[in-house]
């Protein structure tokens, strides 16, 4: 009885962790998008400073929050969250400087575009691991290899 509870808070554990770090991870990338979509002559605006550090702050809080759940996921649905967040550091940092050199407004259509092309499947593909770990659609490596000493013998 004890082993199945056990097992059973594990998978609870799992997959509100998945639950959680899935929904930091489009918070992110939809913070991004919104920075790369005002609208109008945001260049002088108090909006685009308000966007830009809302990524900002999400990037900041992101390792904070994302370590502690990453415990309970696989593998590599970690590694493809780590190359999601690198990512977007690097494109953070980029946008920010392109921005003030040229202002937001020259930066904007290519910003928009870079986001999509950089950032959306690398959000995809982790999403994608992190659902079949939040559904239980994805078996622990423990219990793959189990599986399989037990088929082989």
């Amino acid at each position: 009885m004890r082993t199945t509870e056990a097992g059973r808070n594990r998978t609870e554990r799992r997959e509100r962790a998945a639950a959680e770090v899935r929904d930091l991870l489009a918070q992110l990338y939809r913070s991004f998008v919104l920075w790369g979509s005002l609208y109008e002559d945001v260049d002088r605006s108090s909006e685009n400073e308000r966007a830009r550090e809302r990524v900002a702050t999400l990037l900041g809080e992101f390792s904070g929050r994302y370590l502690p759940r990453s415990v309970w996921l696989e593998e590599a649905t970690r590694k493809k969250i780590e190359v999601f967040l690198k990512k977007s550091e690097s494109l953070y940092r980029e946008l920010s400087i392109e921005i003030q050199q040229q202002g937001y407004v020259q930066v904007r259509a290519r910003m928009t575009k870079r986001v999509s092309k950089e950032l959306g499947p690398l959000r995809k593909d982790a999403e994608s691991d992190l659902e079949a770990e939040e559904t239980g659609s994805r078996r622990p490596r423990w219990h793959r290899r189990l599986r399989e000493m037990v088929t082989s013998s």
